[in-house]
């Protein structure tokens, strides 16, 4: 644990956006509590853990998760950079709904902390019956306090997932969040963590993005899928598109008109890049004959990344003031941990 020049600990930021664990019920349905500092302290009471400081997350008042967006995120990461000399790790309290995408963004936007960023949320509002909020918790404050781990991860169900390897793809009770190629970091006993592996630094010195002003979409593939919407799509001014497309990369490239959407996109400069629908394997773009249409168009492979990261990643990469090639070439590397690399 990082500790002040008197040899006092540093504590754990811990910035609550929204979400169902900090809520409690009103006569409109669960609401954003205002208590929700002191109503966690007395939860920890009796745990080990180390000391917190409450921070602003400076992204607004308390939200559901569904309305997060960009701008979300850069907030919260500006209020986490600005901070870091005075925590030793950071965790963020947030709707389960969107949590993999704030835990992917940030592990992008703050790859060069040095400070742990653990993202949680619950199923059920801290201090009911059966609530997981206070096991989570108390999972990611352990996180965020282990030496040797400066990346970012998702805390949940007893586990720490590596952030950018993780998707939200179940809503019955349990552990919501899957990490398909990736094996979780660590389990939690309720006590200490049993770290199973560790989280390589990669490129660290990633640059640092402020602006936020090109955006990316993202578009499932599916059956009669036309290239009018994909023209539909570029014609918002979108900079990036993510396809989730069949598994293998396969899409509809016997489709002429399709095709040539794709292949419109690309010529006005827009990066298309395609994850798979399967959450298991990834995208191998000219394994089946018809995805090589699609791929001498210009869409591009994001090997087993989730969406959650790909769509990130795009988003990161975009607003870094490269052009595209540099683009196209960052995204199809592991700059993070957020795919598996290949020879």
């Amino acid at each position: 644990m990082q500790t002040t020049p008197d040899g006092d600990a540093l504590p754990v930021g811990v910035l609550y956006t929204g979400g169902t664990f900090g809520m409690v019920p009103s006569d409109r349905g669960y609401t954003p509590s205002s208590d929700l500092p002191e109503r966690a302290q007395a939860a920890l009471a009796g745990s080990n853990h180390p000391p917190l400081r409450w921070l602003d997350p400076g992204t607004g008042p308390a939200i559901n998760s569904a309305d997060v967006n960009p701008a979300f995120w850069h907030a919260l990461a500006g209020t986490i950079r600005r901070n870091a000399a005075h925590c030793t790790g950071f965790v963020v309290i947030h709707g389960t709904d969107t949590l993999a995408f704030t835990g992917s963004a940030l592990s992008f936007l703050l790859a060069d902390l040095g400070r742990p960023v653990v993202v949680t949320g619950a199923r059920a509002p801290l201090g009911e019956a059966a609530s997981d909020a206070r096991e989570n918790l108390l999972t990611a404050l352990h996180a965020a306090v282990s030496p040797g781990f400066t990346g970012t991860g998702l805390a949940f169900g007893g586990q720490l997932l590596q952030a950018n390897r993780s998707s939200k793809r179940f809503g019955a009770p349990g552990q919501p969040f899957t990490s398909p190629n990736a094996a979780p970091l660590a389990t939690f006993d309720g006590n200490a963590l049993h770290w199973q592996r560790t989280l390589d630094t990669l490129e660290a010195s990633l640059p640092v993005v402020t602006d936020y002003a090109s955006r990316a979409a993202m578009l499932a593939v599916y059956p009669g899928i036309s290239g009018d919407v994909i023209h539909g799509v570029v014609e918002t001014g979108v900079h990036a598109l993510l396809l989730e497309t069949y598994p293998s990369g396969i899409g509809p490239g016997e489709d002429a008109a399709f095709v040539a959407a794709i292949d419109a996109a690309t010529r006005r400069g827009v990066v298309v890049a395609a994850v798979s629908q399967n959450q298991y394997g990834g995208v191998r773009l000219g394994h089946y004959a018809t995805s090589t249409p699609l791929a001498e168009a210009g869409l591009i492979g994001g090997a087993d990344m989730t969406r959650e990261a790909a769509f990130t990643k795009l988003h990161y990469l975009i607003n870094c003031g490269l052009d595209r090639d540099a683009i196209i070439d960052a995204f199809q590397r592991n700059l993070c941990g957020e795919l598996t690399a290949t020879d």
